[in-house]
């Protein structure tokens, strides 16, 4: 994965358009209704491009709908890392992000955003 990067300044990221969640959240807007824009609520997936524009990584989250919907933006999660030219079965790289809460200060260890990079091959 390494040998992947070192001709590369900077990574553009995509987020996949994920149509389902784009109408519940119109929907939700429109009505007023915050709640109805989590119906749609889906794990995002992402590509990855280098600056020349080539396609690097394909990235697909992993997480609970409920801890989506009720813990966003803090919500647990991992982040599988694909190299598209090779087997798209196996991850390359996997970032676990653990459930904070976020939102009070990064004083206390509960607060502090933390994520754990671990190959694809093994558990941490």
């Amino acid at each position: 994965m390494a040998e992947a990067l070192t001709e590369t300044e900077k990574l553009l990221v995509k987020q996949k358009f994920e149509p389902l969640e784009a109408l519940a959240n119109a929907a939700a807007n429109a009505l007023d209704l915050d709640a109805l824009g989590a119906l749609g609520e889906t794990a995002n997936k992402y590509d990855v491009y280098t600056d020349d524009g080539g396609e690097q990584f394909k990235v697909i989250e992993q997480s609970e709908y409920c801890m989506r919907v009720c813990c966003k933006p803090n919500h647990a999660l991992q982040l599988h890392v694909f190299n598209p030219q090779e087997d798209n079965k196996n991850a390359a790289m996997i970032f676990d992000r653990p459930c904070k809460c976020g939102q009070c200060c990064a004083c206390c260890d509960i607060c502090k955003q933390e994520m754990i990079i671990m190959d694809g091959n093994s558990s941490e």
